[in-house]
């Protein structure tokens, strides 16, 4: 081995952001077993750092690690650069799969603003069809915003009444794109514009989620909802879902 230097500091991400990898010079996860396989990595230089972007999760990086040392590369001469990552839970998210959760790292900076870290899985459900393109898709953006209010609102909020059970419901949710969102890390931050706790079962918020992604705002969304005691939303959709099936119906049969 070479004797140690500056280090080398490269980019990995995971296989569906390849097309990412190949425009920037970086390597997806595939690509860059490979090459450590191959013995490009034998020589160094040394130390080697390696920034783990999007789709790279802890069983990745173990694997990454795995095959240096199978060349004869010391531990100590290798460090994966990615912050420890805690995912928020399933009762916040409302999702059942975690390579589906985008949010990690979720933290109050003041009781009006909360940041986390964009966390996109290899297998994420918007990226296993979709994901062409060296940036990632819009729709990506839009979830994360999603999923970062429903965690503020059901951690910070909703938590402060144990005896009730809410369901959130979306009245208006508008995004801006202000430029490309590629897999490497982004921060989202989140602002309550509108916290109006005075009906208990009936709780209205308005957030705004802004994507950051090397000092620039990716994306800007603006939700208004209102967190509906859930003896109140079932009566309510009872109604209108009966309603509806009604109505579906008696146009049917006229149609004939």
């Amino acid at each position: 081995m070479s004797e140690t230097g500056s280090p080398r500091v490269i980019c990995v991400v995971g296989d569906r952001f390849r097309d990412f990898a190949e425009s920037v010079g970086a390597w997806s996860l595939s690509e860059l077993v490979a090459a450590i396989t191959g013995g490009e990595f034998d020589e160094g230089p040394w130390p080697l750092r390696i920034l783990l972007g999007q789709g790279i999760d802890d069983y990745s990086g173990t694997y990454l690690l795995a095959a240096l040392t199978r060349r004869g590369v010391q531990e100590s001469e290798v460090s994966l650069l990615r912050s420890e990552e805690v995912i928020a839970d399933r009762h916040e998210l409302h999702k059942g799969q975690a390579h589906n959760v985008l949010v990690a790292n979720l933290t109050e900076e003041t009781p009006e603003v909360f940041t986390a870290d964009l966390r996109l899985h290899n297998d994420n459900e918007l990226v296993v069809d979709a994901q062409t393109r060296p940036h990632v898709q819009g729709m990506v953006a839009v979830e994360a915003a999603r999923q970062m209010f429903v965690a503020v609102t059901e951690r910070f909020y909703l938590s402060r009444t144990p005896g009730r059970r809410y369901y959130l419901v979306i009245n208006t949710m508008n995004t801006t794109f202000k430029n490309f969102l590629f897999p490497v890390g982004a921060t989202l931050r989140l602002t309550v514009l509108q916290a109006d706790l005075d009906k208990p079962e009936q709780l209205v918020f308005s957030h705004e989620v802004v994507i950051e992604q090397a000092g620039r705002p990716a994306a800007v969304t603006r939700i208004d909802f209102a967190a509906i005691d859930l003896g109140v939303i079932d009566d309510k959709e009872q109604r209108r879902a009966k309603q509806t099936l009604a109505t579906v119906l008696e146009n049917s049969a006229a149609a004939r």
